[in-house]
């Protein structure tokens, strides 16, 4: 009986040992002791998607486009001055987006230079494609300029926009970009499947394409512009220009909550991502001109003051590099241009500055003129 229970004991012994010398072995795989194994799963990172969206990463970005713009329909015509507005779309990350186009017939020109028309904020319930840009498109269009005005995802005819909040706003630089890249790779724009329609191609002069940005289109350009580090020519009416997220909630307390719930969300991304990342303001040092801001001083959607801050923003980048020119020899290949900035504004006029529209069209015709020779 002794012998039964000394042997018990020395076999449970040996597996207990066994076990343990299992555990030991198992835990010094890759040399990982078993408190670090805990501890990797404890800090593994949080998945940040919106990461991607940042202007220096977007700087990083290799944007492929693979198709040219699909020109579907003629929205209208207006026989008196020869232009229409055509439905348009093209490829954005593998999405559809819709937009307008205004082209002015004139076979003695086959090539035209181009201006990327990107709206503010629309109601979606009443929205059509043009809609924010259509009035300008057109005096664009008469004096020879082709116009493309992106409707973005979620209207027109375009794909539904990202569920989540922040990509669908994040996202419309990508879009913007995309659209930039397709009529830079291809740009003859083939009508030839629209019945009766009075020529066949149209192609765009590669070295003539300008931006023009109105309300939140204009924080659009001025992102696209600083991800590109890009000198296209680029005009704004009434733009949004606040450091971001500030120009988000300056407009909540408008909502039924007064920005309650708004701030509480802006709280959570915060609390994930540095928003200088996203924020135009913190990269102005990619920022190139030339540049022409208008803006109205009863405008209470987008501040007359955003832009006088944003100037004084410029001005001090401009400082900043005149003192590294400054301080290398002036046969430097690393001489930093001044970004070219011109600003008017409208005593009374509101955010689609009337009543100083025409004026306002007027300086943007002569803008391009001077700077798309």
């Amino acid at each position: 009986m002794i012998k039964k229970i000394i042997l018990s004991i020395t076999l449970l012994t040996l597996v207990s040992s066994s076990s343990f010398i299992l555990a030991y072995f198992y835990f010094q795989k890759d040399n990982l002791p078993l408190k670090s194994v805990v501890s990797i799963k404890k800090d593994e990172k949080k998945e940040l998607p919106l990461l991607q969206y940042g202007i220096l990463k977007l700087s990083k970005k290799e944007f492929i486009v693979e198709k040219p713009i699909k020109i579907e329909k003629i929205i209208s015509q207006d026989s008196t001055n020869n232009t229409y507005v055509l439905l348009f779309t093209y490829l954005s990350q593998g999405k559809k987006i819709s937009g307008a186009l205004n082209l002015q017939i004139d076979e003695n020109k086959p090539n035209k230079p181009a201006i990327l028309m990107l709206r503010g904020w629309a109601p979606l319930e009443s929205y059509y494609s043009g809609m924010g840009t259509k009035n300008v498109a057109s005096v664009f269009a008469q004096n020879g300029y082709l116009t493309l005005a992106p409707d973005f995802l979620g209207y027109g005819e375009s794909d539904p926009e990202p569920s989540n909040t922040w990509e669908a706003r994040f996202i419309k630089v990508v879009n913007v970009i995309d659209l930039l890249k397709t009529i830079q790779k291809f740009p003859e724009l083939d009508f030839s499947q629209l019945e009766n329609f009075p020529i066949k191609t149209v192609k765009i002069d590669q070295e003539r394409i300008a931006l023009w940005g109105h309300s939140n289109g204009g924080q659009i350009a001025v992102s696209t512009l600083e991800v590109l580090c890009s000198n296209l020519p680029t005009t704004l009416w009434a733009p949004v220009l606040a450091p971001f997220p500030y120009s988000i909630l300056y407009f909540t307390d408008e909502n039924q909550d007064e920005g309650k719930e708004a701030r509480a969300y802006l709280a959570l991304f915060e609390k994930d991502y540095n928003v200088f990342d996203f924020s135009i303001t913190q990269n102005l040092d990619r920022l190139q001109g030339p540049l022409q801001i208008q803006h109205g001083t009863n405008d209470d959607s987008a501040l007359v003051t955003w832009s006088e801050e944003f100037l004084q923003k410029i001005d001090l980048e401009n400082d900043r590099r005149q003192a590294i020119n400054a301080s290398q020899s002036a046969t430097s290949s690393t001489q930093l241009q001044e970004i070219e900035v011109d600003f008017y504004k409208y005593a009374g006029a509101n955010h689609n500055l009337q009543p100083n529209w025409n004026q306002a069209v007027e300086r943007d015709l002569e803008f391009f003129a001077k700077n798309l020779k």
